[in-house]
């Protein structure tokens, strides 16, 4: 499998929503860098479980195309919220039965990659995925996770118009975050988007993914960047956040022990 054929395909699959507007550009290149990461990290995460052959290229497909709907949703809803506008999982799988693909996979094969695309963001996964399904859906969502972790953290810090699209127009408190929010997070319990009212929400929200990483591998290269740290650098500083971030820590700790 020639991957440079499918990222030359992907990169001028998404450079058709280019439209010349500022805003517009910088929000569709977005998309189009947080998939080339994503892909990078679904590559990390392979190497440090030694995931190989046919389900580790399969898996590095779903990874650079996961978000591949994205693209049509801004241009037809001006948003990145699923609960505005559509499932961008769902017409990620739509958008790629419309694509000419390179290579020689089978159509299995790219029924199992748009699988894979419909289920990365999806509240939970199925515990009954069959392989190499399960494997490609886990690392896809891991990797998905790590690199939303460093945009959000990266766009807190900004002020421009395209912030409210990426931070989801939450309020802007530094001393505020939803009690249900963190009091889902510090259960370990997947929070939903919806619940989230306050930029801290999303600090909590993602801090809250380390529990539901899939991979040692995952952790390591969470750690690596040096991102947890960062969420509780903005976080406010009280004793029901420094909980959480023992907690987090402890978890991190045990899960990194060993190198995978």
């Amino acid at each position: 499998m020639d991957l440079s054929r499918h990222i030359e395909t992907f990169t001028a699959f998404a450079a058709q929503y280019l439209t010349g507007n500022q805003k517009n550009d910088y929000l569709i290149q977005l998309k189009i860098d947080h998939s080339l990461r994503v892909l990078d990290n679904a590559r990390a995460i392979l190497d440090g479980e030694n995931i190989s052959g046919h389900s580790a290229c399969l898996t590095r497909l779903a990874a650079l195309y996961h978000d591949i709907g994205r693209f049509p949703q801004y241009a037809r809803y001006g948003t990145y919220k699923d609960a505005d506008s559509t499932n961008h999982g769902r017409l990620g799988v739509l958008t790629l039965r419309e694509l000419d693909l390179p290579g020689k996979l089978t159509d299995r094969d790219w029924r199992t990659i748009r699988a894979a695309v419909a289920l990365h963001n999806v509240k939970d996964i199925r515990s009954e995925l069959s392989a190499p399904l399960s494997t490609m859906v886990k690392t896809v969502r891991d990797a998905d996770k790590i690199d939303i972790y460093e945009v959000i953290l990266d766009h807190l810090g900004q002020d421009s118009e395209t912030k409210p699209v990426v931070i989801h127009s939450l309020v802007e408190n530094p001393d505020r975050y939803s009690d249900t929010v963190y009091r889902m997070v510090f259960s370990e319990k997947t929070c939903d988007y919806n619940l989230m009212r306050y930029t801290n929400d999303f600090i909590l929200l993602i801090t809250g993914w380390i529990f539901t990483l899939n991979f040692t591998a995952s952790v390591h290269l969470l750690a690596q960047k040096n991102l947890v740290e960062r969420a509780f650098s903005i976080l406010p500083k009280n004793d029901r956040i420094q909980s959480l971030e023992n907690k987090v820590l402890k978890f991190m700790h045990y899960k990194t022990l060993s190198t995978p």
